[in-house]
């Protein structure tokens, strides 16, 4: 009698079907996917040029010019309907500038720095009104492009302004001997390569010693409409020099010039600063209909200052470094120490 054979039984899985509903919801997603190829919600920030199809790319062309449109009247719109609302302008980078640790702010630290200043090595020139007596010279074998840059700065501080040839004088001999015959201001210009690049300013007898470098230097000739500038002493103008430092900075510049202006003369000397560069500037005001108008004739020349050290006592002394400018304190645009 043949024997039955027991089989093994395997458990078969049953796929249900999804329901007509979910099928019908799969399908308007993958519409809604495939609408999305063409563009974007919004086509403001869409770059048609990535089309390829030329008749889908002036269709996208479209919509996106009739969204801009749109969105132009709806700010119209929202302007008429609040006109009293302020009008923001576009954030500069002085608008995002970094304030700094020595940034001056708070009304304690300015009335600390007031009282610093009034025994500091400009006291002579701000408290007792002492006029400068300043004493140019330049690098060893200066050239000629130096010399013309000489004659049109030299006059811009006055007449008590006197050009000392280097030769082979050491600026450490220079500086005594100004000491010697009562100079108050030291100015040494430099140049590399046939243009100005350097300034050193030594106050005298005791400091403190600037080192600015020099650049984009306009001589009074190329300046379109530049007027001849008389010997009356200026009127002076120091913009944004905020920071401890950059008060150091600003009563050094206002020491080259004589505390009492002459404005007979209508002259005005701006040093302006912005992102640690000090741009100078020297007009003539220009007054229109008896008074009613004034403007201002440039007469030159120009140049931008950026301080690199600065340095208690003289050129020679081993002072202590109040400021150094190193390359790492640049790197963001933002930041700035005057």
């Amino acid at each position: 009698m043949a024997k039955n054979k027991s089989k093994a039984v395997h458990a078969i899985k049953i796929k249900h079907n999804a329901p007509f509903s979910q099928k019908i919801k799969k399908k308007e997603q993958k519409g809604q996917k495939q609408r999305k190829v063409g563009g974007f919600k919004s086509l403001a920030k869409f770059d048609v040029s990535r089309i390829k199809n030329k008749e889908k790319r002036i269709q996208i062309l479209e919509r996106k010019q009739n969204e801009q449109k749109k969105t132009k009247k709806m700010e119209r719109k929202e302007k008429d309907a609040n006109p009293d609302r302020e009008k923001l302008g576009p954030l500069t980078i002085d608008d995002k500038r970094e304030i700094d640790e020595n940034f001056v702010f708070d009304e304690d630290d300015q009335d600390e720095l007031q009282n610093e200043e009034l025994i500091d090595e400009f006291q002579n020139y701000f408290q007792e009104g002492q006029d400068p007596k300043i004493i140019i010279t330049t690098s060893e074998r200066p050239s000629r492009q130096l010399f013309d840059f000489l004659k049109d700065v030299k006059d811009v501080f006055g007449p008590e302004t006197h050009y000392w040839p280097r030769k082979q004088f050491s600026l450490k001999e220079i500086q005594e001997y100004s000491i010697n015959k009562g100079y108050t201001e030291l100015l040494v210009f430099r140049e590399h390569r046939k243009e100005v690049s350097q300034l050193i300013y030594v106050h005298l007898p005791n400091g403190p010693t600037y080192k600015f470098k020099l650049t984009n230097y306009t001589p009074c000739d190329e300046i379109h409409h530049h007027g001849r500038f008389t010997d009356h002493n200026p009127e002076l103008i120091l913009n944004h020099f905020n920071t401890k430092v950059g008060r150091r900075v600003g009563r050094g510049l206002a020491a080259l010039f004589p505390s009492k202006p002459q404005f007979r003369g209508r002259r005005v000397v701006t040093f302006h600063n912005q992102r640690d560069f000090i741009f100078f500037r020297h007009h003539r005001y220009m007054f229109q209909e008896e008074g009613q108008k004034v403007a201002l004739q440039e007469l030159g020349p120009r140049f931008t200052l950026q301080l690199k050290q600065l340095k208690l006592g003289l050129f020679n002394d081993d002072g202590e470094i109040e400021f150094e400018a190193r390359d790492d304190y640049y790197v963001k645009r933002t930041a700035a120490f005057l």
